[in-house]
């Protein structure tokens, strides 16, 4: 007698489920599938009836056809066509007829080779060489017009032949000679017996009935002499046909009240159309009987499964409850109605729970002691009495360590912005820590901008350590740039034998990564190869420096650019000391700074959030970026300044300059005279006015002159000698040269050609 309890009663229920519902689903699962299995394999037998029907048609079919192309092509069948045939040629039809009886195999059920010459109208065949009767000959002249060279034609009777022995269909295999050529000499036919096609057809195919249709949907033979598919169904199946033009396929048509399924293909060959027919019924009284045997067998199961379900969970239940007796025997007796396991799996997995808990958050104290320790290593915030205690259970002693810190080049042109910095740290952080391995490092840390790497190795060369340093930076910054597409650089400090050399080592990779700026981004820099051992005395380039102000100052974009490069080449030639080339370069920003505000320009505006200019100027990694910054930073804007002042100061000379012309023409002045008025260098008012009005100051002069001597020759008495001598001229003779030069004429020639064009004037009004 079953213990009716919680879990129990559970148990035998999910048993019973468990045991019951896959085998509901599995016999409704089978009797579905069993169904149509039943349909697809009868539609697949049908398909595989049709294709092996055309198949083995098509093979006899095409060796017939290939027999015909030889015999075509032979020389026998030539030469009848192209000479004729005489009485005297008996050989000739000898060869032919032999020939001609060689495609006649009786398995294939040929009636007949029959070569026709075309343009003699004579026909050869088993009875011999006779002219065409006209019956015959509008046969021939019926195949003629047909555009194709082969093709099979079908007949009721014999079309060529006198004798026929029954009334049976006749195949004709046509081929015109010689072939494709718009009038053939003649055409070979070949006749077959239409009934002899139903011995390629299975006789005892039980799946349904095999036909087979012509081009036009005729019956060419079916399975059986008796073909039970009537008119009515032929006719809504050639419906069907002709409205699906696919080379094969499968589908249902209602015929008579009954539905049948019916699977067709066309042939390539010769157009023919195999199909298969076979009632739905038949297929679904199989399904039927199936699923009455999957309903039994089910049934059965059924009852088998529950009398295991019932038998199995109570001996599956047993040493669960004396498990759960042995922990709470003490307990209340009702807790005997709860479910017993659930309340063992609670306490075990509390007990599990608290486990995980209790080493999860022993693993992240002890990451984060370790990564103090490894802080304040670097930091230099240990004593060396402190080391031993607090990092002696690494195992480091005796091997040499040197430090890589690892920093950003730029994020610019990345798919990161600057606020992702700090995650991709803390990335590089973990990904380092999965490249090198544990035993050969400390842990990784991120201090500050850098990604800081203690890293160990067996006592050896220095030259050794320092290869296997170089070779592991260079592994971690090509998977670095392949996983997360950053560009950085390592800084790489001199090897040392303890850890108390930590923080001096840290400050040695921090200072290699500062020469960054004069080596480029993406490099791999060691502080032996960057820091000279001695100084090097350099000089200021002050030349470079004071022509790159006055191109700014002549707002000269080309030549303070040539300029400014010339510099940052010249500093990067001599400075191997990042500190020397640090205080050049900030000298220089200094100094244009100061030419900035001499210029009375406006001071440069910073969008909100960036930082100040000598805060950009410092954390800028690359010469290019230096000379770019510099470039476009500085001196862009303070061009602009320049040349706008420029523009408005020689507007204002060259006004000056014309304003004194036209004031003292009738005097001696002169460039240097305006120069000296000015205060401006001759030489500099020239250009000026070049650039202004597009003359020289003396041509300005002479035209300006000219116009007031024309003016007085046509407002005054004045004689030519005392208008000479108003415009500064040493004689009149150099004047009236001077004026015929430009006008073209003599002053007193354009006074009377003035004044005659007046009184034209005064007479016409």
């Amino acid at each position: 007698m079953f213990r009716i309890n919680r879990y129990l009663t559970k148990m035998i229920v999910f048993s019973i489920g468990v045991s019951t519902l896959p085998i509901i689903l599995l016999g409704l699962f089978f009797y579905v599938k069993t169904s149509s299995t039943i349909q697809q394999k009868v539609n697949d037998g049908n398909v595989l009836v049709l294709e092996q029907t055309r198949l083995r048609i098509e093979q006899v079919l095409g060796a017939l056809d290939l027999q015909i192309e030889r015999l075509s092509e032979s020389s026998f069948v030539t030469e009848a066509l192209e000479t004729g045939i005489t009485p005297s040629q008996f050989t000739l039809v000898q060869n032919l007829l032999r020939s001609m009886s060689q495609v006649q195999t009786f398995d294939v059920g040929v009636r007949d080779v029959h070569l026709v010459d075309v343009s003699r109208g004579w026909i050869l065949n088993s009875e011999g060489y006779n002219p065409l009767s006209p019956e015959k000959a509008s046969i021939i002249d019926h195949y003629l017009h047909i555009d194709r060279n082969k093709f099979w034609n079908v007949e009721k009777t014999s079309l060529l032949r006198s004798r026929n022995a029954d009334n049976t269909l006749t195949f004709s295999l046509v081929k015109k000679v010689p072939a494709f050529i718009e009038k053939p000499l003649g055409m070979l036919i070949v006749e077959i017996n239409g009934g002899q096609l139903r011995h390629f057809l299975a006789n005892n195919n039980t799946l349904g009935e095999v036909m087979i249709l012509d081009e036009d949907y005729a019956v060419l033979t079916t399975q059986s002499e008796n073909s039970k598919v009537d008119t009515a169904t032929l006719q809504t199946i050639v419906g069907k046909l002709r409205g699906n033009q696919e080379k094969s396929g499968l589908f249902e048509s209602l015929v008579g009240g009954a539905q049948v399924g019916v699977a067709f293909q066309r042939s390539s060959f010769n157009g023919w159309i195999y199909i298969s027919l076979i009632p739905i019924e038949q297929i679904k009284f199989e399904s039927r009987r199936t699923g009455w045997i999957i309903l039994a067998t089910c049934f059965t199961m059924l009852l088998l499964a529950v009398l295991i379900s019932l038998a199995g969970s109570q001996r599956m239940y047993a040493p669960i409850h004396r498990l759960y007796l042995s922990l709470f025997s003490q307990q209340d007796p009702e807790r005997k109605r709860v479910d017993e396991f659930r309340i063992i799996n609670e306490r075990f997995m509390k007990m599990r729970s608290d486990q995980v808990q209790m080493a999860d958050q022993l693993r992240s104290h002890t990451r984060q002691l370790e990564e103090y320790y490894v802080l304040k290593l670097v930091r230099g915030d240990f004593k060396p009495s402190e080391i031993q205690e607090k990092l002696g259970g690494m195992n480091v002693a005796g091997r040499r360590m040197a430090v890589l810190t690892i920093q950003m080049d730029t994020l610019k042109g990345t798919r990161y912005e600057e606020r992702d910095s700090e995650l991709l740290l803390f990335a590089i952080n973990n990904m380092v820590s999965d490249l090198i391995p544990s035993a050969q490092r400390l842990l990784p840390i991120v201090l500050q901008s850098s990604q800081v790497t203690l890293v160990f190795e067996e006592p050896g060369s220095t030259e050794d350590f320092r290869t296997y340093i170089y070779s592991l930076a260079k592994h971690v910054q090509d998977t670095l740039e392949q996983y997360l597409k950053l560009r950085i650089s390592i800084g790489i400090s001199r090897s040392y034998d303890g850890l108390r050399y930590a923080n001096q080592a840290y400050k040695e990779a921090i200072d290699a990564l500062k020469y960054r700026v004069m080596y480029g981004q993406k490099t791999i820099l060691h502080i032996d190869d960057v820091q000279p051992a001695h100084h090097v005395t350099t000089i200021y380039p002050k030349d470079l420096e004071r022509q790159i102000r006055d191109s700014v100052k002549m707002a000269d974009r080309d030549k303070s650019q040539e300029l400014l490069n010339e510099f940052f080449e010249e500093i990067s030639r001599q400075y191997h000391n990042y500190n020397d080339y640090q205080i050049a370069v900030t000298r220089l920003f200094v100094n244009l700074i100061w030419l900035q505000q001499e210029s009375g320009g406006a001071t440069i505006d910073l969008p909100e959030g960036e930082p100040p200019l000598l805060e950009q100027l410092n954390a800028l990694s690359s010469v290019d970026e230096v000379r770019h910054w510099f470039r476009n930073k500085l001196i862009e804007p303070m061009i602009l300044v320049y040349d706008e002042q420029r523009r408005t100061k020689h507007k204002s000379i060259s006004e000056e300059v014309t304003q004194l012309i036209h004031s003292n023409f009738d005097s001696e002045i002169s460039l240097e005279s305006c120069s000296t008025l000015l205060n401006y260098h001759p030489s500099y008012i020239s250009k000026v006015l070049r650039q202004e009005l597009g003359i020289s100051f003396s041509d300005y002069l002479l035209q300006y002159r000219l116009l007031k001597a024309k003016e007085m020759l046509e407002e005054t008495d004045m004689k030519v000698s005392e208008i000479a001598l108003k415009l500064q001229y040493n004689n009149s003779q150099n004047f009236i040269r001077s004026f015929r030069k430009l006008v073209g004429i003599t002053p007193g020639a354009y006074r009377e050609e003035r004044l005659t064009n007046m009184q034209y004037r005064t007479f016409k009004q």
